[in-house]
């Protein structure tokens, strides 16, 4: 709890310049505000995670990938997403051709690889819920419950968390901050106003909560294990009190299929 002013601070300048380009694109009718702050989010937790494979003796052409992971991202966030897949399955395949003959072409290729489908492909399925007739109230559920997860499980978690969550992994992580998390994502999700016609609202409610604790904190312990194979312990320290980028959006990347999925298929809204 000694750095909660700088965390709080920190959430804080995010989540307005978030929710300032959803506003915008709203306001503007268009999705180029929040396509270019997804640029320049994919731009840097690509950064951040070439550095963590640095630290593993895994060296990519930095320029190389960072430009492949906005790029994707890039071309998923145009007004139609009309290039998202081919502008993925180049960036998927450019590392063989990259790489092909360098002495580490395997782990360099795999890296690149699975860089490009954990970075930009995972955080491309915020778009279709942004492009949905109810999108800036969608996108606010789906950011709101990841926030209101992360929130929920630190301050609980830091306040009574007794019975470790995974201590192989990040000893820190407590069972009472997962039910903490639960519950803040649950009441978030109650009070975004898109709930009016649906019936049974309160066991979506609940079963979202589930699926986005489960797959938030997923995320959150795979960057864990990641940054202690490198032994560092953020990724970087662009956000005081939260370490880097990749601090704050691990738990997301993972929760937003799984969001975009439960929407499309049980819910039937996108």
């Amino acid at each position: 709890m000694r750095d909660l002013v700088p965390r709080t601070l920190t959430a804080i300048v995010a989540m307005v310049t978030v929710i300032v380009a959803l506003y915008l694109g709203r306001l503007w009718e268009s999705i180029w505000p929040v396509a270019a702050l997804g640029a320049v989010a994919a731009g840097i937790a690509a950064w951040e995670y070439v550095q963590l494979l640095e630290r593993n003796g895994i060296v990519l052409r930095r320029f190389f990938f960072i430009g492949s992971a906005m790029a994707v991202i890039f071309a998923y966030g145009t007004p139609a997403g009309a290039f998202g897949e081919l502008v993925f399955w180049l960036a998927l395949i450019s590392p063989v051709f990259v790489y092909l003959f360098d002495s580490d072409a395997l782990r360099k290729i795999l890296a690149t690889m699975g860089g490009i489908i954990y970075i930009p492909y995972l955080l491309h399925f915020f778009y279709p819920l942004y492009r949905a007739s109810d999108g800036f109230l969608y996108a606010l559920l789906a950011l709101g419950m990841v926030w209101g997860y992360d929130i929920g499980a630190y301050l609980i978690g830091s306040l009574w968390g007794r019975h470790k969550l995974a201590p192989t992994i990040s000893p820190h992580k407590s069972w009472e901050g997962v039910i903490g998390g639960f519950t803040l994502s649950a009441l978030v999700a109650a009070i975004i106003p898109i709930w009016g016609r649906q019936e049974h609202a309160w066991v979506h409610i609940l079963l979202l909560a589930l699926i986005v604790s489960a797959f938030t904190q997923s995320g959150d312990l795979l960057e864990s294990r990641v940054k202690r194979f490198a032994q560092v312990k953020d990724t970087g320290g662009l956000m005081p009190g939260h370490g880097g980028l990749l601090d704050r959006i691990d738990g997301l990347l993972l929760a937003l299929p799984a969001i975009y999925f439960y929407f499309h298929l049980v819910l039937k809204w996108v």
